[in-house]
C-alpha cells in the first residue's frame, strides 16, 4: 500500500478487522463527486462484500445517476476505513433490507425512504495508527482490490 506517495513499510492490517468495521459501523460518510462533494451521514449495512445505503436525499441519488463514483469511509481517522466504489443501482433486496432493519432496530420503509443504494467496492483502504490524532504514526496499512 502507498502512503503518501511511499511504499508502507508496515505490518498489514487483516480484511477481518475492515471487514468488522464495515458490519458494524452505525454510521457511514458518503461523498459523491456533484453536485457538491461533501461527506453526508448516512445508514447502512454491509453484506456479500458490498456497501447497501440509505442515502434518502434526492441530490445525491440523482448524482449519482450522472457520476456513479463515490466514496464511502467510517467515522475514525484513526482506525481509517474507506470504501471507493461505484454506485450500481437501488436495490430492495428483503435479506438486505432484513439486515438493515435488525441492525437498526427499525422498520426500512422504501416507499417513504426510497430503495437502499448498492454500492460496489473498487479498492478498500485502511489503516491503524498509534497516539493521539494519529501522531504517533501508522502501526497497520491495508489496500484490497475489488474486481470490476
Amino acid at each position: 500500500m502507498r502512503l503518501y506517495g511511499q511504499i508502507s513499510d508496515k505490518p498489514p492490517l487483516e480484511w477481518a478487522w475492515v471487514e468488522g468495521r464495515l458490519q458494524s459501523a452505525g454510521t457511514y460518510w458518503v461523498i459523491a463527486a456533484t453536485p457538491a462533494p461533501h461527506p453526508r451521514p448516512v445508514w447502512g449495512v454491509w453484506s456479500d462484500e458490498r456497501l447497501f445505503l440509505s442515502i434518502g436525499s434526492p441530490a445525491i441519488a440523482g448524482a449519482l445517476a450522472v457520476d456513479p463514483a463515490v466514496a464511502v469511509h467510517l467515522e475514525s481517522g484513526t482506525d481509517a476505513v474507506i470504501v471507493e466504489g461505484t454506485a450500481a443501482g437501488p436495490t430492495t433486496d428483503l435479506a438486505v433490507i432484513a439486515a438493515y432493519d435488525a441492525k437498526y432496530d427499525w422498520t426500512y420503509d422504501v416507499a417513504t425512504y426510497g430503495p437502499l443504494r448498492r454500492v460496489d467496492p473498487v479498492v478498500v483502504l485502511a489503516w491503524r495508527t498509534a497516539g493521539w490524532a494519529g501522531r504517533e504514526s501508522f502501526r497497520l496499512t491495508g489496500r484490497w482490490t475489488f474486481p470490476a
